[in-house]
């Protein structure tokens, strides 16, 4: 099975810089171009079914791709609250450098002089939002990849239930990443950008990542 994980377009919060978990914001006008120049270059592709988280903001890319796909008739699009970006508490709605801030100051010893945030590992940095979040309600590790790993496995048996071969997920930035790690990939990247491509193939029970944050298409 050959699956497709796409970041949703720009959205009003990524272009203030605010933090958007379970929050949500439309696609701006670049978002919605994005979605529409990716949905394009899929026109003579397979698609056979659009999962997609049911924030609004995903929801709005899935249509768009689908759209300008040319297969709007053809492909179903089937929303799962599991696929949602990582819920950030307290911090949902302010800005990113404020939390940012709050989280290199909370960070472990070990990763208070790295300067990139991609280089810390991806579960100290949410087990450090939900240990600083104030209102002590934003996701930690344990939380969050469990609801990953259950939606994966939804999606992964409803597709093989209907021999479903090229399925594309729509879902978030931090989401894509928490996934590629569940599935053991340990390779470099620096970032997960808004409308990107990460290729992932999935035989004998395995998870395979072959390309992460393709854009060029």
């Amino acid at each position: 099975m050959n699956i497709y994980l796409v970041r949703h377009g720009k959205t009003i919060f990524n272009t203030q810089g605010k933090v958007q978990g379970w929050s949500d914001t439309p696609l701006t006008s670049k978002g919605r171009a994005g979605a529409k120049t990716l949905g394009e270059a899929l026109a003579n592709e397979p698609i056979d079914h659009i999962y997609t988280s049911d924030s609004g903001r995903a929801r709005e890319t899935a249509h768009l791709i689908r759209l300008h796909s040319r297969n709007d008739q053809q492909i179903d699009i089937q929303g799962n609250k599991a696929l949602r970006e990582l819920y950030f508490g307290g911090f949902e709605g302010g800005y990113n450098i404020a939390m940012l801030e709050a989280l290199k100051k909370g960070l472990p010893d070990q990763y208070k002089d790295i300067h990139m945030l991609w280089d810390v590992p991806l579960d100290i940095v949410v087990d450090t939002i939900s240990a600083i979040d104030s209102s002590q309600q934003a996701e930690n590790w344990e939380q969050y990849s469990k609801r990953l790993q259950e939606g994966i496995n939804e999606v992964v048996q409803d597709a093989q239930a209907q021999g479903f071969n090229n399925i594309y997920i729509v879902s978030h930035g931090l989401t894509i990443r928490a996934m590629i790690r569940l599935f053991g990939y340990s390779g470099s990247y620096d970032d997960i950008e808004n409308c990107s491509v990460t290729y992932v193939t999935y035989e004998n029970k395995q998870f395979l990542v072959q390309h992460v944050n393709e854009v060029k298409y």
